[in-house]
């Protein structure tokens, strides 16, 4: 899917501009291989000289890191406001998706964009046999954990609520706020037709992943066949019950899931093709 066919909104577009202005600036100045090399060579020569060496080496040298010292903060500032424009873009793109939803025409297309965009999950790799930390994949929570709801765009969650009918039902939504003195959050379903925010207990709220798991490299954060999983079934904003037909083999495969239906001689569905952001650990309430 192109950049056109997500159709960012047009508010969003200095933002998309001045994340590319920033992206460039940041390719730009960053030290170049003749500069790394110049750095090491001048530290081997400071080695070289033990205890003694010549004053022009060391003046050399520490000037050498105190622009990279520099480079490094205006890199790192640099850094953060992409994460804010980040911040914006993602929040403008969620509304236009669930304000899309209220216009069955563009229901397609914007749910594609929704897949498509957590199809973009990050991957996790691993630095010196590191362990898959909590939220990649089938990995949970610490249970002290707690969605963010930071940058004017709070984290995408499961949460079980009472919507219309007093019927209850797993929804995809957005952390709005949370307290700690109950341990409640505050959260908003990303349909807008239902234009509703509810309030539900920690437990009740599940954080989706923040990376993606390589079955390869990481298979103890992937969900094993046959595995009771929330998912969120197809062209809705809400998780139902199912079973891991099959699980990813790569790390950009989906999961294939089968969901609970009565009307199916077997009680499953025929198997559906669901990311990993979407394939939550299951949880029971009355």
């Amino acid at each position: 899917m192109s950049e056109k066919d997500l159709n960012f909104p047009i508010k969003v577009a200095p933002q998309l501009a001045a994340f590319k202005s920033i992206l460039f600036e940041i390719q730009v100045n960053r030290t170049g291989p003749e500069e790394l090399a110049a750095i090491s060579r001048n530290e081997a020569e400071l080695n070289a000289a033990g205890k003694r060496p010549k004053q022009s080496i060391v003046k050399t040298q520490l000037a050498m890191y105190k622009k990279e010292l520099n480079n490094t903060k205006l890199e790192v500032e640099r850094f953060k406001q992409v994460l804010d424009l980040v911040s914006v873009i993602r929040k403008d793109c969620m509304d236009t998706i669930s304000s899309a939803l209220t216009d069955p025409s563009r229901t397609s297309l914007e749910m594609a964009a929704l897949k498509e965009m957590t199809e973009s999950l990050p991957l996790w790799i691993a630095e010196n046999e590191e362990e898959t930390p909590p939220l990649c994949g089938a990995n949970q929570p610490h249970d002290d954990y707690v969605a963010k709801f930071i940058f004017q765009a709070g984290d995408m969650v499961a949460a079980f609520v009472t919507v219309k009918h007093k019927l209850n039902e797993w929804i995809l939504a957005e952390v709005v706020d949370y307290n700690p003195d109950t341990e409640e959050y505050k959260v908003q379903d990303i349909d807008e037709k239902q234009n509703s925010t509810y309030v539900a207990k920690r437990e009740r709220v599940i954080p989706l992943p923040s990376w993606r798991a390589n079955p390869f490299e990481n298979p103890n954060a992937i969900f094993s066949k046959g595995t009771e999983i929330l998912a969120l079934y197809e062209n809705t904003t809400c998780f139902y019950k199912g079973i891991v037909y099959e699980p990813p083999t790569t790390p950009i495969e989906p999961y294939q899931i089968c969901f609970e239906d009565s009307d199916c001689p077997s009680g499953f569905s025929s198997p559906t093709s669901v990311p990993q952001k979407y394939v939550l650990a299951y949880r029971k309430f009355d």
